[in-house]
Formats: structure tokens, C-alpha cells, sequence
């Protein structure tokens, strides 16, 4: 039996995944499979029924994001990038992006996310594709990495306050000598500054999701000693 999240009444976080979601190969990286949603926002209101609670978390981690798509993609093609190396995927979602890393021949991979069931969704995606990954609830602002080693963030500039802790955190790691990769769609929340683009990508969509078939997303790399991250409104993921 799988363990039991604390809140949730009891139920188990892998019966949850496995009873709301459906294995799919990804846009833009087919040889990577994952316990997906065919319905993100139906997918909520299930779960919110099931655990009887109307304060869950969006399920972020059962959509694949253009960002994530990206990032892990541009891994796959340049394994040279996390061969050998240590890798801190944050705001995990579905694993992809840890998975991704894994499957390229990093020496380590940990995913961290705030939200229990991303954390058990991409412990169960990690061993659908056959890979070892470490996974944690853990916020980003409580996130160390070592030197030289690689932080992975897909799709985090998403909203208001969440981008304004991402980037602070992100740029301390970088400030110690982290590597930071960044996979995003152009969101209005993404900086301005203090990015060099590395990649572009045109990924396939959830219509029902972002309103359209194909994003334009890009992979960047975080420069040391960029400008404060933040705008004055919120955003959708």
C-alpha cells in the first residue's frame, strides 16, 4: 500500500495518480512516458471530490508544460550538459525534466516539488521510464545545490508571488556557483534580464489548456547577477 498523505483523508497518493490520470507519451519527447491527465481541469474536480477538500492544489503535475517540454528535450539532444553531474530539478511536476536529465546520464538527479502528489507522480513516472530519481516536498527557497552542479526550473514564472520567490532563489544558487537552466513559453513573468538564450522550440499544446495547438518555448540559462524578477499581475501556468 502506498503511504498515506497527512490531510487527505486518508487516501494513497499512488491509487490517486493511478485512478486520475493515463500513461501518454510527450509532445516533442515521445521516448519519455508519463501518468498524464486527458483533462487537467476535470482532473481537479475529480480529485477535489475524491478527498472531499476545495483547497487542493492545481494538478500542475498532470499537464506536461511547453517549458518542461522544452527543457527536457534540449537534455536529451545535449547529454553532455548533465553527464557526470549533479542535477536539482525544481518545481518537479510530473518528473519530466528529472526523467529527462536521468536518461541523459547525469551522475544524480533530485526532484523537488511543494506538492505531495507531484512528488509521488514523478516517483511513479521515474520508474515507468526505467530511471532513479530522488523525490521531496520541498519549497525552492529551501533548496541547496552544490557547485557546479545543474538546477533545472521548467514553467515556474507563472504567477505573481511564485516567480518573485523563484527568482531570488534561483539567483542565490547561481550566486554559489550553480548552473541554472530555465525552460519557459515567454510568459509575461519571465525576466527581462539576466537570461541567455541557449535554445527555442515549437512544442504541441493542450488546446483545452493554453488556448492554442503549438508555444513557442525557449530554454535560457541564468546569468549571475541579474535583476529583481517580478510584474504587476498574475498569471495562469
Amino acid at each position: 500500500m502506498a503511504e498515506v498523505v497527512e490531510g487527505l483523508r486518508g487516501v494513497p497518493r499512488k491509487d490517486l495518480v493511478l485512478a486520475f490520470t493515463e500513461v501518454q507519451a510527450c509532445a516533442l519527447v515521445p521516448e519519455i512516458r508519463l501518468h498524464l491527465a486527458t483533462d487537467t481541469m476535470a482532473l481537479w474536480e475529480r480529485l477535489e471530490s475524491a478527498i472531499g477538500r476545495g483547497e487542493l492544489a492545481p494538478p500542475f503535475w498532470a499537464t506536461a508544460w511547453a517549458g518542461g517540454l522544452a527543457l527536457a528535450r534540449h537534455l536529451l539532444d545535449r547529454p553532455e550538459i548533465v553527464h557526470g553531474r549533479d542535477v536539482v530539478d525544481i518545481a518537479s511536476g510530473s518528473g519530466l525534466v528529472a526523467i529527462a536529465a536521468a536518461l541523459a546520464g547525469a551522475r544524480s538527479v533530485t526532484a523537488y516539488d511543494v506538492d505531495e502528489l507531484a512528488v509521488a507522480a514523478a516517483a511513479m513516472n521515474a520508474g515507468l521510464n526505467e530511471v532513479e530519481i530522488s523525490t521531496e516536498v520541498r519549497d525552492v527557497r529551501e533548496v541547496a545545490a552544490a557547485r557546479g552542479s545543474l538546477v533545472t526550473a521548467g514553467d515556474v514564472f507563472y504567477a505573481v508571488e511564485i516567480a518573485d520567490a523563484m527568482g531570488e532563489a534561483l539567483r542565490r544558487l547561481v550566486a554559489r556557483g550553480v548552473e541554472v537552466l530555465i525552460g519557459d513559453p515567454h510568459r509575461p513573468l519571465l525576466p527581462a534580464e539576466g537570461l541567455e538564450p541557449v535554445a527555442d522550440y515549437q512544442v504541441a499544446v493542450d488546446v483545452a489548456v493554453e488556448a492554442v495547438e503549438v508555444k513557442a518555448a525557449m530554454v535560457a540559462r541564468l546569468r549571475p547577477e541579474t535583476t529583481p524578477i517580478g510584474t504587476a499581475r498574475p498569471l495562469r501556468r
